[in-house]
């Protein structure tokens, strides 16, 4: 009787523990399904597109993928053009859709001899006075053939990708048509990323204010410092930098989807101003001060950040700059995507190898792709990719010569070297200015400078006052209660939680061109003016006539009456005296 009482009492003892156990099982899961449910941040599935014109687009956007992936979303990455861009890898989990277009005469056009991407023309790079005013609307008119070859070879994939539900899209809003085509038909929440500045047209898009008074329009190679004539250009750049994009771009690109999907999606320019959010790739303190709407967010240089000194152990590049001089150290030299150094004249890579074999006491590492060089100086290094970000850290790094690129200058500024710009571009020089007006950094204004040249700007950015002020917009711009990528990625997961952002748009989304310039409230105000004029010309007008009248009856009428009546009086006083 005992035994059996003990083996029950065994029994229960495991049926209890399989129940505690199964139902932690199913608490778990229940929790899991909650959260699932009511934590909408929680693994959501975004969409991430940068332009594959622009390779570099790519490399930023990745960052906010790794991000994303770290806070457990699902990330899928879309481009479209001639061939991935194998070099700049993605972070592992993330879906990667390449949509490879067959033919695309004008893309085709914009390689060059190693078969990459190159919007701007290195044969003509390096003429004095060729600044590439329309690259950009070269890049826009190139996106737009291969948005139209995508439509023609891979619509049923793009019509997949449509049909998905992603709770978050951030599409670049440069040269990438289909991607915003996406957004509209998708009718999604979505993030629009100027991968330059805040531009002529992206803030027209987003309602941010740009007075052309004191804002440069990009391009102009002005700074906010503008007298009266300059005021005059940047007037005139203005309204043909909105002209191009609202009256040649968009209305291409308007074509083109209603050709496709015919009453489906609404017109480009109001799916641009419907972006829930807005980033802009620079830092808000790099930028000259200027308004902006609450929804747009600066969080450029994302990609920045501390290096590690373990990453220079055993390598040739770590050997050759630890060995340089303590006070001298060394000089990058970078040109980024931009400059094919196989494309530049032979007189400048002579004038450039003469001004580095002149500074022998000071390292050079020069980012280099193009033919071998013919007796290179000993205290040169070169190399076809270099890791910038650990050179611009470590402290032997004296100054970096700088073709002018967004990402690179930004690097400089929070690595805090100082910059030698030498821009080929109109929009790299934009760039630099934001440095050189800060007295962080020098501009070689030629675009082939000599040797001397070359040699000057070496010896000037180790004037100790470059320095003091590079480290003083550094310290401003890393000075910030959190980093760019968590700020970029918070954003993203506050759409996702919070849907639309209704509170960070204003009014001026439904006032058209003539109501948001004031240009009806102007002419009314002209008009009762002109209107208070005249009613006060015509009051005048018949008061004069009045007066006129007025004189001419007394002169007619009273006056010689009274002079008649003076007359008989005088004539016949007896007369009077019986009246």
């Amino acid at each position: 009787m005992m035994k059996s009482v003990k083996n029950c009492s065994k029994l229960e003892r495991m049926l209890v523990k399989v129940f505690c156990l199964r139902m932690t099982n199913y608490i778990l899961f229940l929790l899991i399904f909650i959260f699932s449910i009511f934590d909408e941040s929680f693994g959501a599935n975004i969409l991430i597109s940068p332009s594959w014109l622009s390779p570099v687009h790519r490399f930023t956007m990745r960052e906010l993928a790794a991000e994303l992936l770290k806070r457990n979303h699902s990330v899928t990455w879309l481009e479209y053009g001639l061939r991935p861009h194998d070099s700049i890898l993605l972070p592992k989990g993330v879906e990667e859709i390449f949509l490879r277009i067959e033919n695309a005469p004008r893309v085709t056009a914009l390689l060059n001899q190693k078969g990459k991407i190159q919007l701007t023309s290195n044969s003509q790079l390096w003429q004095e006075n060729f600044w590439v005013p329309v690259e950009k609307t070269n890049g826009w008119l190139a996106s737009l053939d291969l948005c139209r070859a995508v439509l023609k070879e891979h619509k049923n994939a793009f019509d997949k990708l449509v049909q998905r539900e992603f709770a978050a899209v951030v599409i670049d809003d440069l040269y990438n048509p289909c991607a915003l085509l996406h957004v509209g038909l998708q009718k999604s929440l979505f993030v629009y990323w100027s991968m330059t500045g805040l531009r002529t047209e992206s803030a027209w898009a987003n309602q941010s204010p740009s007075p052309p008074s004191y804002i440069p329009v990009p391009g102009t190679g002005l700074t906010d410092e503008l007298g009266f004539w300059s005021r005059i250009y940047n007037l005139f750049a203005y309204l043909r930098e909105l002209y191009i994009h609202q009256h040649l771009i968009l209305r291409r690109m308007d074509k083109l989807f209603e050709k496709h999907y015919p009453n489906k999606v609404p017109e480009s320019f109001a799916i641009e101003r419907n972006a829930s959010i807005n980033f802009v790739n620079n830092p808000p303190i790099f930028d000259f001060a200027r308004p902006y709407m609450p929804r747009v967010n600066f969080v450029g240089g994302l990609h920045c950040r501390n290096q590690s000194k373990n990453k220079w152990a055993d390598t040739k590049l770590a050997q050759f700059i630890n060995n340089s001089n303590e006070e001298r150290g060394f000089i990058l030299i970078t040109g980024g995507f931009t400059i094919q150094w196989a494309n530049a004249p032979k007189d400048v890579i002579e004038n450039l190898l003469g001004a580095i074999r002149e500074m022998n006491d000071t390292r050079f590492v020069w980012q280099y792709n193009g033919p071998a060089l013919q007796n290179p100086p000993s205290n040169l290094f070169t190399a076809e990719w270099l890791p910038q970000q650990q050179l611009l850290a470590h402290p032997k790094c004296k100054g970096h010569l700088s073709h002018g690129g967004l990402n690179s200058v930004i690097e400089s500024v929070w690595h805090g070297t100082p910059i030698i710009g030498w821009p080929l571009t109109a929009t790299a020089k934009d760039n630099l200015l934001r440095v050189t007006a800060r007295q962080a950094g020098l501009m070689i204004e030629q675009k082939r400078p000599t040797e001397k040249q070359f040699l000057s700007a070496f010896k000037r950015i180790y004037i100790k006052f470059y320095k003091e002020e590079m480290l003083v917009f550094q310290d401003m711009l890393i000075d910030v209660p959190y980093t760019e990528l968590n700020h970029s990625a918070f954003w993203v997961e506050f759409i996702v939680r919070h849907q639309e952002v209704p509170h960070a748009r204003s009014g001026a989304d439904d006032l058209n061109i003539f109501q948001y310039f004031l240009v009806d409230v102007t002419l009314f105000l002209i008009g009762c003016t002109l209107l208070s004029i005249w009613l006060l010309l015509n009051l005048l007008k018949l008061t004069v006539r009045l007066l006129c009248w007025t004189i001419i009856y007394l002169k007619c009428c009273v006056i010689p009456n009274k002079s008649k009546k003076s007359v008989i009086e005088k004539k016949d006083p007896i007369a009077k005296k019986k009246d």
